[in-house]
């Protein structure tokens, strides 16, 4: 059989809009991926209100807290411990498959049909020419990406926010804002009588841009505001990429190959190859391109073991991140609505707003159906006593998300080792942000404590889940490697020392924002794709 056109590594939020504008195009993929996933678990999540099934549903132990108690954290505050049981497929066959060794940085990774996606909050942001340009990424370029990107997934942006320049360039094709909820409205309406005086502070906050329906889009729901979000796919509102996968396997030029580890490549005269474990055996599939697209850990240990390369080690981006749960003063002792949906329901920056480098993003969340147990536990009472006070403060909750951005250094690798437990080599990750990015982040922390008060939100604790708390990881094959030169992406894609292999995610990035890197992921990817295209002979 003759070779496919391009193979795409991974079925994420970047393999999977890869793939998309691959297919728009004519060209031939196969998306080769491990696809783990739970349709079972996630379908016993019923398809109404969770203040309704929280009071009648006899089987909601399973789908709440596990049926092995899975979703009952034992100890500490650990990466991805937010996951609900119907979401912990997103990151259980990578916990066994994919071996990270590290003192400090304990990375969650996913082998999901969705790869992270499948839990991903749904936070979309573009960037600034600014941040583009600390990142290597053409903003002309990029932006004729977005409007294809919000066409595929779904987009609720922020609408006529006068704050939501700051991070949305008004990209056409968005849907309405959602409603948010009693708690934030309260919030936002507090800010905006001084916002004057809060821009003044370089304290912005206002509505966010989610990758959730405000109306029906492509065959997709609109949002009902069953505050479930956490834990089913409500009428698929929320754009999960193994959406788009179903989607193209519709299509003849799309083939979809999952139950694939993927070991490495091999580059020759005629194409790429790719090796996979699959059912226990090797296996190889041939293309004339391949794109990684693996994120930003895997694709990198993809292509370390597969190059050859003097010294296997390279740079890491993680942005820093800790959240601040606070007691919305305002709130205590008055009603609250119950039509609300679990996702973040507003975004602030605080800084130097014309410096990036000098600027950390919110994500404001309310509590109310994640569970009492998990406040309580924290409480320093007794239980009952502690069930007593969450339930009085539940609804008057607001948990700030604070992410900082980051810059490579020495201090931050990564090095491939001898496989140990896996068929694919080990990672070993030494991580430390120098004491000027530390002592940055300790005076935005401290200005932000003092906003939360002026803005009538008594903070409760800060909450430190670890080094790789964010979830966001960059920066492992960038364009300038300061760890490792050879190592490296060209400004199209390729990866350095290649022809045929791009790489399509944030591995090439050189810098990473404190806003969340997905939505502009998926629209560089979208750009990779059509490098690779072009170096086909586009068949549009």
């Amino acid at each position: 059989m003759a070779p496919d056109d391009v193979i795409v590594i991974g079925s994420g939020p970047t393999g999977a809009m890869a793939a998309a504008e691959l297919v728009a195009r004519g060209v031939r993929v196969t998306l080769v991926d491990y696809g783990d996933d739970d349709p079972a678990m996630r379908a016993r999540v019923p398809d109404q209100p969770f203040s309704r099934f929280h009071r009648e549903d006899p089987a909601q132990r399973g789908y709440l807290l596990g049926d092995q108690l899975e979703g009952v954290p034992r100890s500490g505050v650990r990466v991805g411990a937010q996951l609900t049981p119907p979401r912990q497929f997103a990151s259980r066959a990578a916990e066994r498959l994919l071996p990270v060794h590290s003192e400090n940085f304990h990375p969650m990774q996913s082998l999901a049909l969705g790869g992270l996606g499948a839990a991903w909050g749904t936070a979309c942001f573009t960037y600034t020419a600014e941040e583009c340009r600390r990142i290597g990424l053409d903003t002309a370029a990029l932006a004729a990406h977005y409007p294809r990107v919000i066409a595929e997934a779904g987009i609720s942006g922020p609408g006529e926010d006068p704050n939501g320049g700051l991070w949305w360039d008004g990209a056409p094709g968005a849907q309405p804002p959602l409603e948010i909820d009693t708690n934030s409205a309260s919030l936002l309406a507090a800010y905006q009588r001084k916002a004057s005086d809060w821009m003044k502070r370089g304290f912005a906050l206002g509505r966010i841009p989610l990758a959730v329906n405000s109306r029906p889009h492509a065959g997709r729901g609109a949002n009902p505001y069953f505050d479930t979000d956490f834990y089913g796919d409500v009428r698929r509102s929320a754009y999960r990429p193994r959406y788009t996968v179903e989607r193209l396997q519709r299509e003849a030029n799309f083939r979809y190959a999952p139950g694939c580890l993927v070991l490495g490549f091999r580059e020759d005269q005629q194409g790429v190859e790719v090796t996979c474990l699959r059912g226990g055996e090797r296996t190889a599939f041939r293309a004339r391109r391949v794109i990684l697209c693996a994120g930003a850990l895997n694709s990198a240990r993809l292509a370390l073991a597969s190059l050859a390369l003097e010294d296997r080690v390279t740079t890491l981006l993680s942005s820093a991140y800790v959240y601040y749960p606070t007691l919305n003063l305002r709130m205590l002792g008055r009603p609250t609505a119950d039509r609300r949906h679990s996702m973040a329901q507003l975004t602030a920056l605080y800084g130097t707003l014309n410096q990036p480098e000098r600027t950390c993003s919110l994500q404001l969340y309310s509590y109310r159906s994640l569970l009492l147990f998990k406040l309580t536990k924290e409480m320093p009472l007794a239980p009952w006593a502690g069930l007593l006070m969450s339930r009085a403060m539940v609804d008057a909750l607001a948990i700030f998300g604070v992410f900082f951005p980051d810059e490579s250094g020495p201090t931050k690798t990564l090095r491939l080792g001898a496989s140990t437990t896996s068929a694919v080599p080990d990672l070993h990750i030494d991580y430390a942000r120098p004491a000027p990015q530390q002592a940055l982040q300790a005076g935005l922390e401290a200005g932000l404590r003092h906003c939360f008060w002026r803005l009538g939100c008594a903070p409760l604790g800060r909450v430190d889940p670890g080094q790789a708390g964010s979830i966001h990881y960059a920066g492992t094959i960038p364009q300038a490697n300061p760890v490792n030169p050879r190592f490296h992406t060209l400004a199209d894609g390729r990866l350095g020392g290649c022809e045929r292999v791009y790489v399509g995610d944030s591995s090439s990035w050189n810098w990473l924002p404190c806003k969340g890197p997905t939505f502009t992921a998926m629209a560089g990817a979208r750009l990779v794709a059509g490098h690779v295209a072009a170096s086909l002979g586009d068949r549009r």
